[in-house]
Parts: C-alpha cells; structure tokens; sequence
C-alpha cells in the first residue's frame, strides 16, 4: 500500500515566504517548509496496481500553466474548535478547474470520488491543539493583509506520504511530475 495524493509543490520564496508567517500563536505546530504544498485532490491509500494506473491516467490531464497568488488567513474547525490554519488563494475558480480534471482522471483510474469535503485551495500552515478562537482571531487580524508575491504554476505533482522510521510525521515524495501546457 502507498498514500498518496495530487498538489502543487511551492518554488522556495513561497514557502520561505508562508514560512514567515510562524509564530505569535499559542499551542500551534507550525508546518516545516518542506512539507508545505497545495493539495489538489487527496487519494489515500492504494495498492501498488492502482497507484501504477493513477501515474498513467493523470498523463492525460491538460490544463494551461497559471498565475498563483496566496493571500489571506483562515482556519477548519470542528464544533467551533479550530485545528487547522491556512492561508488562501487569490484564484479559487482556476484550482477549482484543476480540480475537477483531475478528479476525472483519477476516476478512469479507479480512485472513489471525495465526497467528505468540499474542495478549498489552501496550504495548511499550522495545527491547532488548545488555541482559542479569541487567539486564532487576533492572530488572524494581525496577520490579514498576507500576500505573497505571483508566481507561475508550470506543473502538478502526485506525492507519496510517506511516515519517517523514527515516527516523527511524515515526509512527502514526488512520484511524478505532470507539466501543464505553456500559452
């Protein structure tokens, strides 16, 4: 079996850049910069079988390449307790596009559709364990004019989630890179 899922890798600045936003909040586990990405579409767990038709199908997928800007702070919760902060996108409607293709592929590959979430472009910044909403809203006030700079999104990438051995969390491996087409 292998974890697998379809994001967006971030060019360095961005991540040094959405790296810069640690800090100031109590009880949050800030996100290393290797592990930040945008996810496109999680997959789960597969067999080795499925995992080979996924590489194939996502081939066919054909979208332009784009512009990216992230800005803008928000947070998932349950039951009013927030456990995650991300930052957003300028662009929801071209993600939501990417989306969907490649939703289409990984059916013809076998893979279920996500029905338990809605997507929503973000990269996940931190986890939140014990933070207060009094807190999360003055972090995110202070924090709410976040912007980084545009940058070109050429390609997507499936990545394998893989446990590190000494079973301090989880690294992220590109399986492969799909290149979008350039207008």
């Amino acid at each position: 079996m292998i974890r697998l899922f379809v994001g967006l890798d971030l060019p360095k600045e961005i991540k040094e850049h959405l790296y810069s936003l640690r800090g100031g909040l109590e009880h949050a586990l800030w996100r290393e910069m290797e592990r930040m990405h945008l996810t496109l579409r999680f997959i789960g767990n597969v067999e080795e079988d499925q995992a080979d038709e996924i590489l194939r199908e996502l081939k066919y997928v054909r979208f332009p390449a784009f512009h990216l800007t992230f800005k803008g702070l928000g947070y998932f919760d349950v039951a009013n307790v927030p456990h995650h902060l991300w930052v957003g996108v300028d662009n929801d409607k071209i993600l939501d596009e990417m989306h969907d293709k490649i939703d289409n592929a990984l059916k013809k590959a076998g893979v279920a559709p996500q029905e338990r979430f809605k997507f929503k472009p973000h990269v996940t910044i931190a986890k939140l364990q014990g933070t207060t909403m009094d807190e999360l809203f003055k972090y995110i006030t202070a924090n709410n004019l976040f912007k980084t700079k545009p940058f070109l999104v050429e390609n997507f990438t499936l990545f394998a989630s893989i446990a590190r051995e000494n079973g301090e969390g989880k690294y992220y491996k590109p399986q492969e890179v799909y290149p979008l087409s350039l207008v």
